[in-house]
């Protein structure tokens, strides 16, 4: 893995400093020679460049690479993780107009959690008690919001609150909820190979855990079909 990361390392040299940078949480490159950082909730424009559209794209033709997937003309989109745990989107032209997009949405290492919340003010100790009888009396909790508003740390604090000794499965689009009960199984959404075959989604996963006797369904994301499926699923307890 250290080889991997060094080597992915190597093709993103000009935002290296960001990656390693803990206070930076997202890198935006928008084509070659635009590139922002989100740093502290506020996004920054940096003086950091790529020598050209080539070598942006080769960066993200080789991440494509490290999770052996494909990135070009028929598969224009990309998602991955890096490493390091690091999620990464990229669109290659002509889908971008402004030449290869990547966003890097890094793995944070020091996570939030309800000890916090309460610390920096942005949860009230009686709304800590609503929300631990909620999980702890097994009700339906959707945490929403838009784009890097702190869905997934919210869900990763509120899991917490679950009991040790109960089954709890996971389903997301790309790993990023780090939950510490002793009975966690995992599941990741797999995009299809090369010919169009393989795809697994959040609706399947859905689908699959509901026969394998869980306690509690964690979903990271519900964009889509899978809905539908959920709703459903509330229905039958």
């Amino acid at each position: 893995m250290e080889q991997n990361n060094s080597f992915l390392i190597l093709f993103l040299a000009p935002v290296r400093q960001f990656l390693e940078d803990d206070d930076v949480s997202e890198i935006l490159i928008n084509g070659p020679e635009q590139i922002y950082i989100e740093r502290h909730g506020k996004l920054e424009k940096t003086d950091a460049r790529f020598v050209s559209e080539a070598s942006l794209r080769a960066a993200a033709s080789n991440i494509a690479k490290s999770v052996q997937r494909i990135l070009n003309d028929d598969n224009p989109r990309l998602d991955a993780r890096l490493p390091d745990g690091s999620r990464v989107h990229a669109v290659i032209p002509p889908l971008a107009r402004c030449g290869t997009v990547i966003a890097i949405r890094k793995f944070k290492k020091d996570t939030l959690s309800i000890a916090k919340m309460l610390s920096y003010g942005s949860l009230s100790p009686e709304a800590e008690k609503l929300l631990k009888a909620l999980v702890l009396l097994h009700k339906n909790v959707i945490v929403s919001g838009g784009t890097s508003s702190g869905k997934t740390s919210v869900l990763n604090a509120l899991s917490s609150f679950i009991p040790n000794n109960e089954r709890v499965l996971v389903i997301e689009d790309a790993s990023e909820l780090q939950l510490q009960q002793e009975h966690v199984v995992p599941f990741e959404t797999r995009k299809p190979d090369k010919n169009g075959n393989g795809e697994v989604t959040i609706r399947d996963l859905i689908v699959s855990s509901l026969r394998l006797r869980p306690d509690r369904l964690v979903i990271g994301e519900i964009r889509g079909g899978e809905a539908l499926d959920l709703l459903q699923a509330l229905n039958t307890g």
